[in-house]
C-alpha cells in the first residue's frame, strides 16, 4: 500500500531525509535519493510525495519507489475531523497506560517509605526512568540520522529493572517504536515481569529484603 507525506528534512549533500506521513499519528520516513521511483530534479523541503514504506535492516521506516505528487492529487483530510479523531484515540490509548505507571510510581514510593522493599528502591526507579527515556531519545535520534543504533535488548533490559513508565511516555512523545511489532510485545513482558520481580520482593517468599 502506496502512503503520502511531505519532506520535512533534506540533507542534499548527503542525499537522504525525513518525510512526515499526511497521518500525523505515524512516524517519520526515511527517504534516500535513491529510493526514487524515477529520477527528477532534486528533492526540496516541502514537496509532496507518494511512497511504499518498509522497515530496513536498520529498523528505521523507509520509503521506497517515491514519485513526486501535485497540488490535486493529495489525499486531504479535514483537520478539524482527523484531531477530533486523534485525540479521541489518544485519550483512548494513553490513559490505562497513565494510570498504570502512576500507581506504580506511587506503590513504589509508598513501600519504600513502609520498608516493604529496601530503602533505595524509589531512588533506583527514579535513574531507571530517566535512563530509560535518554535512550530511547538517543535511539530516534540514531535513527533518524542514520549511526548506530541503541540496541533493543537494552531497552529492554531498563523497562524490566522499573523503567517502563518513562519508556512508554518516550514512545509516545517521540513517537518512537510505536508501530514496531514484537517490540512492543516485548515491552509489555517486561512490564509485567517487572510487576512480578515487585511483588515477590514484598512477598513472605522473599526472605532477603525481611
Amino acid at each position: 500500500m502506496r502512503d503520502q507525506g511531505r519532506l520535512v528534512q533534506w540533507f542534499d549533500e548527503k542525499g537522504y531525509g525525513f518525510i512526515q506521513p499526511n497521518d500525523i499519528d505515524k512516524d517519520r520516513v526515511f527517504l534516500h535519493i535513491k529510493d526514487f521511483a524515477r529520477p527528477g530534479p532534486r528533492p526540496i523541503v516541502g514537496c509532496a510525495l507518494e511512497y511504499v514504506v518498509i522497515l530496513d535492516e536498520q529498523g528505521r521506516y523507509r520509503a521506497k519507489q517515491a514519485t513526486y505528487l501535485k497540488a490535486t492529487q493529495t489525499r486531504v483530510t479535514s483537520p478539524n475531523t482527523q484531531q477530533v479523531h486523534n485525540t479521541a484515540t489518544s485519550s483512548a490509548r494513553f490513559a490505562p497506560m497513565q494510570l498504570a505507571a502512576i500507581i506504580y510510581i506511587v506503590a513504589v514510593a509508598i513501600l519504600s517509605a513502609m520498608h516493604l522493599l529496601p530503602a533505595y528502591s524509589f531512588i533506583f526507579i527514579a535513574l531507571m526512568n530517566a535512563l530509560s527515556y535518554w535512550l530511547y531519545a538517543q535511539d530516534k535520534e540514531a535513527a533518524q540520522l542514520g549511526n548506530r543504533r541503541v540496541p533493543e535488548q537494552t531497552l529492554h533490559i531498563v523497562s524490566f529493572l522499573g523503567g517502563w513508565p518513562a519508556a512508554w511516555l518516550a514512545q509516545q512523545k517521540l513517537r518512537h517504536k510505536t508501530q514496531k511489532q514484537p517490540f512492543r510485545k516485548i515491552y509489555f513482558c517486561s512490564i509485567v515481569l517487572n510487576i512480578l520481580l515487585l511483588l515477590w520482593l514484598i512477598s513472605p517468599f522473599n526472605v532477603v529484603v525481611r
